[in-house]
């Protein structure tokens, strides 16, 4: 195995160990109560500021451009290279799916820039230059004397209470590796091969060796603070928090998460969803002595170039290229999908387009699908997006419908095409019928005869997408579902011609539109859609002749 897919393997062993000591069944319910656009309340009042904060690199300060001294021989392995194990991979305990939206990332010579400017990687590489060839001789709990470590905080140009975090994440990610002395019983700290392969100066190399120094500050930064004063600690659960903040803003990256609401999720986790009035005080009592432990996490992703750090609470935290590149190879580890967009986006396909809508914030959206479109002519882009409808799923396809009705009436031959596709047939009537007032005399007739099961499709798409994953009705996501294949206004004339039909999937659509949607003018004329609907199937019954008895 090469020595970069060792690396990898070393980043996801991190990220397994660090939720392996976390408690399972709570952040399993953790992030399924957090999960679609994770909506949270603001937390109220300010935090208390951080002390510290991570280090600035100074021009005083030693320098750390340059490879380290040559050593020779084969890259030795680090880390296990495997596959998590299946109990407590990333997937299982945050119980994704078997795929996630794609993600745009610009290549890897941009993103191996990225890595190489943290100020994170630059002190780290300070502290291999500071061990030199032959190391430091460490103590029995493998940490450095007071002299050695007096000498690296001058050195590195750091605060004496920021080294322990230094330092635990070089042993983590094995930039620094411990060795014993034959005969001697002393331990020393060497260069590690982590660091080795940070020399080497390659851009695959730069990837790979980030990775698992962003897997050790995610699981690390918590577990050195709470080390620090561990009786304030004992009520608030950090382990683990680092990894699931992670994951969290990775499923949330097109809504986007404020600090504010970060720092709530990493509340949330120590203390629980319900917590004592001890466990709350415990949290009051460390914020005030130690500062929020979500901006300092923060703050260190930050000096790594991991998240882009917003000015106020209020603004969004962000997680890089190169944290969306890192976290994608190691959910990738556990078998989930996640597509690679292209860069461009006049090259993009019908497909691709879809998927950036579930990846990118609505802004950029908006300017990638009008740059898109443009790129065609509205004909070919609308002829384009229909044709992946008709062989995609719910939700992809109600996203190129969406489209497609945004490009108004030049798209009117597209959707009168369309017609003839049972898929799209609902979906096109619908377009069509909102076109009509604007469309030319001459191509009137718009829309062919009405059928009782045109909207059969779109029934059956909104059901496929009206339950969440315990098999429950959500109405917020039935609300939103429902507003992308019916347009504003135009719900009572299309329950009308639903409950026409006889086909059990729109009787079972009007049913739970009736029950659950959140808007009682809406679930009231769905409720009258479906006594009529019901009356239609009915009647149908009664005029139908049994097989057996017709073949008698």
């Amino acid at each position: 195995m090469d020595s970069d897919a060792e690396l990898t393997g070393l980043a996801a062993e991190i990220l397994r160990d660090a939720v392996q000591v976390y408690n399972r069944s709570d952040i399993a319910r953790w992030a399924a109560g957090h999960r679609g656009e994770l909506g949270l309340g603001a937390v109220t009042g300010a935090f208390p500021a951080v002390t510290g904060g991570f280090p600035a690199v100074t021009s005083s300060s030693p320098a750390v451009t340059g490879s380290f001294p040559a050593i020779t021989g084969a890259f030795r392995a680090v880390g296990s290279g495997q596959v998590p194990d299946a109990q407590v991979s990333l997937k299982k305990v945050f119980r994704l799916p078997r795929k996630l939206p794609a993600v745009r990332l610009p290549p890897s010579a941009e993103l191996a820039a990225l890595a190489r400017s943290a100020p994170l990687m630059a002190v780290l590489e300070a502290l291999a230059r500071w061990l030199g060839r032959d190391g430091r001789l460490v103590t029995k709990e493998d940490e450095l004397s007071d002299a050695d470590a007096a000498d690296a905080v001058q050195w590195l140009g750091v605060q004496p209470q920021y080294l322990p975090y230094l330092w635990d994440y070089a042993l983590t990610s094995g930039w620094v590796e411990l060795d014993d002395e034959p005969g001697s019983g002393r331990r020393r700290a060497v260069i590690g091969q982590t660091a080795w392969r940070w020399a080497d100066g390659d851009n695959p190399g730069a990837l790979h060796v980030w990775a698992p120094i962003f897997a050790a500050v995610l699981a690390s930064t918590l577990d050195v603070a709470t080390a620090s004063d561990p009786d304030a600690s004992r009520k608030l659960e950090f382990q683990g928090q680092g990894v699931a903040m992670a994951m969290i803003l990775f499923l949330a990256r097109r809504a986007g998460l404020s600090r504010a609401e970060v720092g709530e999720l990493v509340m949330s986790g120590a203390i629980g969803d319900w917590p004592s009035a001890r466990t709350r005080r415990a949290w009051d009592s460390w914020v005030r002595g130690h500062g929020d432990p979500a901006r300092w996490l923060v703050g260190e992703l930050a000096g790594l170039r991991a998240v882009y750090m917003p000015e106020t609470d209020e603004g969004a935290v962000e997680l890089t290229p190169l944290a969306l590149w890192a976290l994608r190879e190691q959910l990738r580890l556990d078998g989930i999908e996640i597509p690679l967009l292209p860069a461009v986006s006049q090259r993009m396909t019908a497909a691709g387009l879809v998927a950036l809508a579930d990846a990118v914030s609505d802004a950029e959206f908006e300017a990638e699908a009008a740059s898109w479109m443009a790129a065609r002519g509205p004909d070919r882009a609308a002829r384009e997006l229909l044709a992946f409808a008709a062989f995609s799923g719910p939700q992809p396809r109600m996203t190129a419908v969406n489209l497609v009705r945004r490009i108004g009436i030049d798209a009117h031959q597209a959707w009168l095409d369309a017609m003839q596709r049972p898929e799209l047939r609902g979906y096109a009537r619908i377009a069509l019928s909102m076109l009509a007032a604007g469309l030319p005399e001459r191509t009137m007739p718009t829309v062919p005869n009405q059928a009782p099961d045109d909207l059969t499709w779109v029934a059956t798409d909104l059901l496929a997408l009206a339950y969440d994953d315990d098999g429950e009705p959500d109405p917020e996501q039935i609300a939103e579902r429902f507003s992308d294949a019916i347009p504003q206004g135009e719900e009572s004339w299309i329950f009308g011609l639903m409950s026409q039909s006889s086909h059990p999937d729109v009787a079972q659509v009007l049913l739970v539109l009736g029950r659950h949607h959140p808007d009682r003018w809406v679930a009231k004329e769905a409720r009258r859609a479906a006594r009529a609907a019901a009356k239609n199937r009915t009647v149908d019954r009664v005029g139908r002749v049994p097989t057996r008895a017709a073949a008698r």
